[in-house]
């Protein structure tokens, strides 16, 4: 069993094989629940929203049809959740930690928000991120948060959001040039702020 797809599993499973489906839980539990996270306020939001997630996919386990991905009907499931939770709120916090750099590696851009910086200038940088991510419509933060959480490549994002191929390498691409715009912005306007305390030459 352990060279089954996600697909035969869940057919496994509709079998009688709960054994199955253990593994297919335990395959994506890591970042079904980090996609959660990162768009919740708290750790029991993103816990019930996990959980009732996986729950509507054994309630509808019949209903999957052997041609789409696994992966892909996961996350538009987790999705909708997401909409019907947040439909009048915006998403907040909890989007990236301290270590990682913004990448767009399907769209062939590439954000990089770290250099050779001193650590509490870093920080500052993450903390306008979170700000600058608050500020993006939802149909940008629902693609961001899809590309820097999951595998999933441009095309099964898009399936998962109902949209084309090139609308969503689009908004992809938009996302991180609004965020790349908004940080720089913010980091200069601060910069000029404290301008007063360099001498210049």
């Amino acid at each position: 069993m352990q060279t089954d797809t996600d697909e035969q599993l869940l057919r496994h499973y509709l079998e009688g094989d709960l054994a199955a489906f253990s593994m297919l839980y335990s395959n994506h539990k890591g970042g079904l629940y980090r996609y959660f996270l990162r768009q919740v306020r708290t750790k029991q939001e993103a816990e019930d929203l996990f959980q009732d997630c996986w729950s509507k996919v054994i309630d509808n386990a019949h209903r999957f049809t052997p041609q789409a991905k696994f992966t892909t009907w996961l996350y538009t499931i987790a999705r909708n959740q997401l909409i019907d939770q947040h439909r009048h709120l915006k998403v907040v916090e909890k989007i990236i930690d301290d270590s990682r750099q913004l990448e767009d590696d399907d769209v062939g851009g590439q954000v990089s928000l770290a250099t050779e910086e001193t650590k509490i200038h870093l920080q500052r940088k993450h903390q306008l991120f979170k700000i600058c991510l608050q500020k993006l419509p939802r149909n940008l933060v629902d693609v961001f948060v899809l590309k820097e959480e999951t595998n999933l490549t441009a095309g099964q994002i898009a399936e998962v959001i109902d949209a084309s191929h090139e609308a969503t390498k689009s908004r992809l691409r938009y996302a991180y040039k609004k965020l790349r715009e908004c940080i720089t912005s913010k980091l200069s306007s601060e910069k000029n702020l404290g301008g007063g305390d360099e001498q210049t030459a």
